[in-house]
């Protein structure tokens, strides 16, 4: 150090001037700095130099230095600094993704802030489209929109980002200007050197997308900023996943709030509409309590209680129907059979309500060879029940057309119902098979009824492995339905027999019956036919008056006093002298289960309340 100038020594670590140097030299004994080297490989090495300044006697300055190496230190604190940087970011990030009501609102801003961090170019955020069975671009930053709309729609398994959201794998590909994966084909002519994808992963693993990002200025990423990009990934996803919990939650409560709104609005019409045939029967009730029941009023009554009961009927089982269906509780009695010939005669069979509002009703004739394995009475029902729906919305004048075909092709068979009435407006349109649709006030309420026919068709159908649609341009333009069902191979169809008409002869029947009412007026419906009839208003007196009067049929309800209905079946069968007679479930239970603990108590049939007269007869035109 002797005999070289302090300046020439220092200048390197203080830019001064001599005069400032010497000035400073003289204010101050010691001094502290670093020097910064570039070693072998680039690596920049820091040193900490002290200096220290003395004088002698001999008026001559003395300068010490000491050099320590510091490079490792600096290195670690830098590393603390972006660590702690990184974490600011990821905070930031979380905090902003966490309060947006959309995560995919703010990818955008976000991603470009995790690009000026990392000095990358460029980043792409691709969502799932399910629909599509795609990804779909969502958020990009770096590239011309020319060049956006390009890779606007990825398959899965194209591209680095196809690949990702295909194996649900992160891909980071370094050098990509000389790499040679044929993945990286579409980034190489973006200009990146360096690119990392990561997939977007929400609760279980379901994929939703992808986040990339790319670098022109470097090689390669660090493990650290590999990370990073993960950390940020997971975010964006958790936070999109947050946010379809949300959506799929609120929409959840806006159908509840539907379903509670239909509810209501379905038990006020189901009370009007039950109430509708109550005052018509007890007015007519009134008139045959005070008029002669051989005159002409008395006959008018009775057709009003035939009328207005039927109407009943029809209300509570169509309650029953759809109860079954949405309970999964209907039986199908499956047969092949012709579909024409079934349309045909239930078209037939509704005819007169069409005639009655002077609509036109229309049923070309359907391919003799058509057949569909179905339950006749429940497809029949189907039609009937759209037969119905079409006679209420079409206007007097009007016209209704029921065509059958059939499509190899597809392998169904077809029956469409059309009208020219009301139609239907799109917003019902959409809804129109759910239970109590009716109910809505866009509907027309002149024409009653509960809103569950359509409904009640849907799952018939659908029990029928086919289904159903509608068709309309709007109100007052009309409507279509269509029912599909699955045509079996290799069946053509074949004339049907008519149905015989089983003759009846007269029959000793036992009513067992606690409704006193609905006991006598069945004896005197049997009477008028010609049977022997008698009535038992409990189990205990059925059983009773059987042993004396011998019956040939008993009628027999379940849900009897005292003794019920199956301990009378069990009684029954148990009597050797009894254990002839055709028992019948007389019952508003009428589920599966109901008909499984009816035949395991000795009942040979099992009928639902209240009885058709045909099915009377069919009970009692059946052999002993």
């Amino acid at each position: 150090m002797l005999g070289q100038r302090s300046h020439d020594l220092l200048g390197r670590l203080l830019p001064r001037s001599e005069s400032e140097f010497e000035a400073e030299l003289r204010a101050k004994f010691r001094f502290t700095g670093e020097l910064i080297h570039t070693g072998r490989g680039g690596r920049r090495i820091t040193v900490l130099a002290n200096l220290l300044l003395t004088r002698g006697g001999d008026g001559v300055a003395r300068v010490y230095e000491t050099n320590r190496d510091v490079t490792a230190r600096k290195e670690e604190e830098d590393r603390i600094r972006r660590s702690e940087a990184r974490l600011r970011l990821l905070s930031s990030t979380a905090a902003r993704l966490l309060a947006a009501p959309d995560p995919q609102a703010v990818v955008d801003a976000l991603c470009r802030e995790v690009m000026e961090h990392l000095d990358c170019q460029a980043f792409f955020n691709f969502v799932v489209d399910a629909a599509a069975g795609k990804l779909h671009l969502n958020a990009y930053s770096g590239v011309s929109d020319e060049a956006a709309r390009r890779i606007e729609w990825l398959a899965l398994g194209e591209t680095i980002c196809g690949c990702v959201a295909r194996d649900g794998a992160s891909i980071v590909v370094e050098d990509v200007q000389c790499s040679g994966d044929p993945r990286a084909g579409l980034v190489r002519s973006f200009g990146m050197k360096a690119y990392c994808s990561h997939p977007l992963k929400g609760e279980g693993g379901r994929l939703m997308g992808t986040l990339s990002f790319g670098t022109r200025t470097r090689t390669r990423f660090t493990l650290d900023e590999i990370e990073l990009l993960r950390t940020v990934a997971d975010q964006v996803a958790t936070a999109m996943d947050r946010i379809e919990s949300r959506r799929s939650l609120e929409a959840a409560n806006a159908r509840l709030r539907e379903a509670d709104r239909a509810k209501d609005e379905f038990l006020a019409v189901l009370s009007h509409e039950l109430r509708n045939p109550l005052a018509p029967v007890r007015n007519s009730l009134a008139i045959l309590q005070r008029t002669s029941l051989d005159g002409e009023q008395a006959r008018r009554a009775l057709a009003v209680i035939d009328r207005q009961t039927a109407q009943l009927s029809h209300l509570v089982d169509e309650l029953l129907d759809v109860t079954r269906v949405t309970r999964n509780k209907v039986v199908l009695q499956k047969t092949s059979l012709g579909l024409s010939e079934l349309v045909h005669r239930t078209v037939e069979d509704h005819r007169s309500l069409f005639e009655a509002k002077s609509i036109v009703l229309e049923a070309p004739p359907g391919p003799p060879d058509l057949r569909v394995d179905g339950d006749p009475a429940r497809l029949a029902q189907v039609i009937g029940n759209l037969l119905q729906n079409s006679a209420k919305f079409t206007g007097r004048g009007g016209s209704v057309t029921v065509t059958v075909r059939g499509d190899a092709v597809r392998g169904r068979a077809m029956v469409t119902v059309r009208d020219d009435g009301a139609g239907i407006p799109a917003g019902v349109l959409s809804r129109l098979f759910e239970p109590f649709t009716q109910a809505d006030t866009t509907l027309d309420r002149s024409s009653g009824g509960l809103g569950l026919g359509l409904a009640l068709v849907k799952g018939l159908v659908e029990l029928h492995g086919g289904e159903v649609s509608a068709q309309s341009d709007g109100p007052g333009r009309g409507a279509e339905f269509t029912v599909e069902l699955p045509l079996p191979e290799g069946v053509r169809l074949e004339a049907e027999p008519a149905p015989a008409v089983p003759a009846t002869t007269a029959k000793r029947v036992l009513i067992i019956e606690d409704n006193v009412d609905a006991a006598d007026t069945l004896r005197d419906l049997l009477a008028l036919a010609g049977h022997s009839a008698e009535v038992a208003y409990d189990g205990r007196t059925g059983l009773a008056k059987a042993r004396r009067f011998r019956p040939e049929i008993v009628l027999c309800d379940i849900g009897l006093p005292g003794l019920d209905g199956y301990a009378v079946a069990r009684a029954l069968r148990s009597d050797e002298e009894l254990s002839h007679c055709t028992v019948v479930a007389l019952t508003g239970y009428a589920l599966p289960e109901d008909l499984q603990k009816a035949r395991a108590a000795g009942f040979d049939r099992h009928v639902a309340k209240p009885p058709s007269p045909e099915t009377l007869e069919a009970i009692l035109a059946a052999p002993g």
